[in-house]
């Protein structure tokens, strides 16, 4: 089995979006900003909720999660 590169719902929205359904370039607009900042908070809640359940990698917390995850 193929794995799938990390990428967060609104990256793969944009991609979407960007390819198939406009011309606009979202990346550069404040709603793509917000959606993004929103996402991250919900990523690293959802990391620290649940963190020793699921990983065998170890993280210094939420933030570090997320980073080290989706920002390359």
């Amino acid at each position: 089995m193929e794995r799938m590169e990390k990428r967060t719902a609104i990256d793969w929205l944009v991609e979407e979006l960007e390819t198939y359904h406009t011309h606009i370039d979202i990346k550069n607009t404040v709603a793509f900003d917000f959606a993004k900042i929103m996402e991250k908070g919900q990523i690293i809640e959802a990391y620290e909720i649940g963190e020793s359940e699921w990983t065998d990698i170890t993280y210094e917390n939420g933030n570090d999660y997320y980073n080290k995850t989706y920002n390359k």
